[in-house]
């Protein structure tokens, strides 16, 4: 039987700038001399330099608008379509649409969108990923995704792989996809990204969003304490996870939750990030443990 299945190349280089994501925590590859030296070490070593500046600006004037959402917004400036779209079905806020080309589930109340390219993706002609790239960003910003909100992008391939009796098949290219992370201000917002692939004709095949609208007001952005302080708050943090030694990075993450409003308001949270350490009788998975910074406006 021949059993087809996904495999994406450099699936999440992502998180290695952003420290960690909901969907998924990839930590930094740390040195492997000062991986061996503080496996040794009683305590933690932390590498600080990610939060050596702390956070000064604020929200920024120009954000992703709550009418990004209406139908006629996704279908013509994120889908591009002018085809006549259906309504196939609801579930709470969300609702799921459909055209002759493509399929649309919007969910307004969390900033979620998936959009399918129901046609395919035609015979393969090559791409220049970077193309691919300012394309997907482009496609983004014409919905209504500012500057001011987009973090790090990573650009990278997913393959189709085949298998018969037991035989792989030689790997074939299945999509380029484009990794949009929110960030304001130069720093990551938690679980809020968008993910645009492309086919290997170059089309428009599909658009996985996360990226509610924030509230003007409300957010807490900024922290008084000094890097000394974040790191005895970390040091507490992780023994009470559990936690007793080991290089631990800190970097600096807003953490989104939703107001009575429906719009999303940011808090200052540092994560400590733990790699994972193999030893003589057991294995320890890598981890990131929150760290309450005292945030303020």
């Amino acid at each position: 039987m021949k059993t087809p299945f996904i495999r994406f190349l450099t699936a999440l280089p992502l998180a290695a700038a952003l420290g960690c994501d909901s969907a998924a925590t990839v930590v930094e590859p740390v040195d492997p001399q000062t991986q061996v030296a503080s496996a040794t070490t009683v305590g933690f070593v932390f590498d600080s330099t990610r939060i050596a500046t702390p956070p000064t600006g604020g929200i920024p004037t120009d954000l992703l608008p709550r009418t990004a959402f209406n139908d006629a917004v996704l279908q013509g400036a994120l889908v591009g379509s002018t085809e006549a779209f259906t309504t196939t079905g609801t579930l709470g806020s969300r609702r799921d649409l459909e055209s002759r080309t493509w399929t649309l589930e919007n969910d307004p109340s969390e900033g979620q969108v998936l959009v399918l390219n129901r046609l395919g993706s035609g015979p393969a002609v090559p791409q220049e990923p970077a193309v691919m790239q300012r394309t997907a960003i482009a496609r983004l910003q014409r919905w209504g995704i500012p500057a001011s909100e987009i973090g790090a992008v990573y650009q990278v391939k997913s393959f189709l792989e085949t298998e018969e009796d037991g035989v792989a098949a030689v790997p074939e290219l299945h999509r380029y996809k484009t990794f949009v992370m929110r960030a304001i201000n130069g720093i990551r917002v938690e679980g809020h990204r968008a993910v645009v692939s492309h086919g290997v004709d170059g089309t428009f095949q599909r658009a996985l969003i996360s990226w509610p609208p924030l509230a003007r007001v409300g957010h807490l952005l900024r922290t008084r304490l000094s890097t000394a302080d974040i790191e005895q708050r970390a040091r507490e943090a992780l023994l009470a996870e559990g936690e007793t030694a080991g290089p631990v990075r800190l970097f600096w993450k807003y953490v989104p939750t939703q107001l009575s409003t429906g719009e999303w308001a940011l808090t200052l949270q540092v994560g400590a990030a733990m790699e994972a350490l193999t030893g003589t009788t057991h294995t320890e998975e890598s981890r990131v443990v929150d760290v309450d910074v005292s945030p303020v406006q």
